[in-house]
């Protein structure tokens, strides 16, 4: 079994969790105690660690004692990432026909060019606003889509750690970006948009001020695509070095 690791003391899993493939603001989100649980089979010296949010993040050694309990201790629906490909013989054996892949692609922050961010963020259409999410705005945002804050406790506690860029149209947010996961070092990027509001740039000018957000906080941008409408937006805003992965699930 692996035991709980407070916040102040997840520093020894770090070293297992280094050269993951993806989701690179969610692992330093949770190392640095900030977000997310971690556990592992020793406090001091792990061999296998999960952090654990709306899915897991497996690293560590496939072949040790604790892994097969952790990987049949998994309850469906779940998706998880983990260290390397040498997980995949395991998660076929113990969950056989019902596992499923599908490919996630990593990115690494590029040079940015600032006059083309500020160009995405000034051109919305008429009758368009970008804005930075408030106190009195986090209640809308979330309407739009409960994967922008729902890795924080509350409402409260997303407007106090987190950041959040919202494009409004007719008293409602129709795209925005938020710190899905944020830590001292890094911020990893949650961007949506309505279905009826796609197409017209708005993603992108949240995403932008985003960016310009984390150069100015002396953080880094992290961006992780599931699909290739969003791996071709972190393009286009200047994300370098796609790097696809490949994630596992099985669905109830």
């Amino acid at each position: 079994m692996l035991a709980e690791i407070p916040p102040a003391g997840r520093e020894s899993p770090r070293p297992l969790f280094a050269g993951f493939p993806g989701l690179h603001g969610v692992v330093d989100a949770a190392l640095d105690g900030t977000m997310g649980t971690v556990r592992a089979d020793d406090a001091t010296q792990p061999v296998v660690a999960v952090i654990e949010l709306d899915f897991y993040l497996l690293a560590g050694d496939p072949l040790a004692p604790s892994a097969e309990p952790v990987v049949r201790g998994l309850s469906p629906p779940w998706s998880v990432v983990t260290s390397g490909e040498d997980w995949e013989p395991l998660l076929h054996r113990i969950w056989g026909v019902d596992l499923q892949t599908r490919t996630r692609v990593a990115f690494q922050p590029g040079n940015w060019d600032r006059p083309r961010l500020r160009q995405f963020r000034e051109t919305l259409p008429d009758g368009f606003t970008l804005k930075r999410v408030t106190a009195n705005d986090a209640a809308r945002f979330a309407e739009l889509e409960a994967s922008l804050v729902y890795n924080y406790p509350s409402l409260e506690e997303f407007v106090e750690r987190g950041v959040g860029f919202g494009v409004e149209h007719e008293g409602r947010f129709v795209s925005g970006c938020s710190s899905f996961a944020l830590g001292r070092r890094s911020l990893e990027f949650e961007v949506q948009t309505h279905p009826d509001f796609r197409g017209r740039g708005l993603a992108a000018a949240c995403a932008a001020a985003m960016i310009d957000y984390c150069l100015e906080s002396d953080l880094e941008p992290c961006w992780d695509a599931h699909n290739d409408i969003s791996a071709a937006l972190a393009v286009k805003l200047g994300f370098v070095e796609p790097a696809p992965y490949t994630a596992y699930e099985v669905r109830e």
